[in-house]
């Protein structure tokens, strides 16, 4: 083998990190984005038929996402912790990111934002597969699945 197989092979391995990179970009803007209910921000970075299933519901398409998204009590907050992201790129154009993931949620708190807030600890602990789709050079979700593992005990 010369330098140039190398020098190329070499080049195809940086080129699949970049992408797995990018992609594991995509789902921690959107999990972020939802933490911060920045709802109409998240559809930049979905498919317009995205489907998200949670353990309460399916969510089908954007509008539906977004109309789920903003029932929610503006008196809720919510953090994600997402960790351990691997990711399997195919020759399809599509790519699959699983993560675990920690929720941290609290509602019905009166607290000014920024201030902190009492709570006992994670509400739940699972896993995301989020397939992504290349669409005009950008990753975009095009189906995120929940799995939760863990859920508090209600006391």
């Amino acid at each position: 083998m010369n330098n140039n197989d190398q020098s190329g092979e070499f080049g195809e391995e940086v080129l699949k990190w970049m992408t797995a990179q990018a992609c594991q970009d995509v789902v921690l803007r959107f999990m972020g984005l939802f933490d911060m209910r920045a709802w109409a921000e998240m559809t930049q970075h979905v498919t317009p038929d995205l489907e998200w299933q949670r353990p309460d519901l399916t969510i089908r398409g954007v509008a539906h996402m977004l109309e789920t998204l903003s029932a929610t009590p503006n008196n809720v907050r919510v953090r994600h912790v997402i960790t351990n992201m691997r990711t399997t790129l195919n020759s399809s154009g599509r790519s699959v990111v699983d993560s675990y993931f920690t929720v941290y949620r609290l509602g019905g708190t009166t607290a000014e934002i920024g201030t902190p807030v009492l709570l006992d600890g994670p509400v739940s602990v699972g896993r995301y597969r989020d397939e992504l789709v290349l669409i005009d050079g950008s990753w975009r979700i095009a189906s995120k699945i929940t799995n939760i593992d863990f859920r508090r005990n209600p006391a």
